[in-house]
């Protein structure tokens, strides 16, 4: 191995890089997540796909440098979430396919304010949820998934609360000021 690289689940990877996905298929084992906190300058983590559980996150939570986080279709908590708070430089998480989560999840979310996008696309978060998210948090984007598509008048009010807002439905329309754009 040449030295600035570290192996992290069989691949070397530059100790100062600032974008790693894992594409692992068996189950993640803590030693290797740790490895994850070595590099310094990572940015944007990938880790989608993956049956993460709340004790990943808990390591997550200490790669203090991430920007972009994904976590799709993961088997991690609401309460889980709540690990993410040391990630005070996050703007952009990717919650997509975690039917698990609820609004339960609202009250981890508004403890990272740096957040400025939010992927909630099929989940179980409510608009209820969404709303007091919005109160807390200022969220420049929000992508929801077709779900949503029936509550296309309260997005509409959400966004005229929050005019910097543009809200995705995907599939359906984006909304901006108030305004929907198919």
């Amino acid at each position: 191995m040449t030295p600035g690289t570290i192996t992290i689940f069989k691949q070397n990877v530059q100790t100062d890089t600032v974008y790693f996905s894992v594409s692992f298929l068996d189950e993640i084992e803590i030693p290797e997540l740790q490895k994850l906190v070595h590099l310094t300058n990572l940015k944007h983590l990938n880790l989608s796909s993956l049956d993460l559980r709340d004790e990943h996150l808990e390591i997550i939570g200490e790669i203090t440098s991430l920007e972009l986080l994904d976590l799709d279709l993961n088997e991690i908590s609401d309460q889980g979430l709540r690990f993410l708070e040391p990630l005070k430089n996050l703007k952009q998480l990717r919650l997509k396919d975690n039917p698990q989560l609820t609004d339960g999840c609202i009250d981890q979310l508004v403890r990272i304010p740096s957040l400025e996008m939010l992927h909630a696309g099929n989940t179980s978060i409510t608009i209820s949820g969404l709303s007091r998210l919005l109160d807390r948090v200022q969220l420049k984007i929000l992508i929801l998934d077709y779900e949503f598509a029936d509550l296309l008048e309260e997005l509409k009010g959400l966004s005229n609360a929050h005019p910097s807002l543009e809200i995705t439905v995907k599939g359906k329309a984006s909304i901006l000021n108030g305004r929907m754009n198919s």
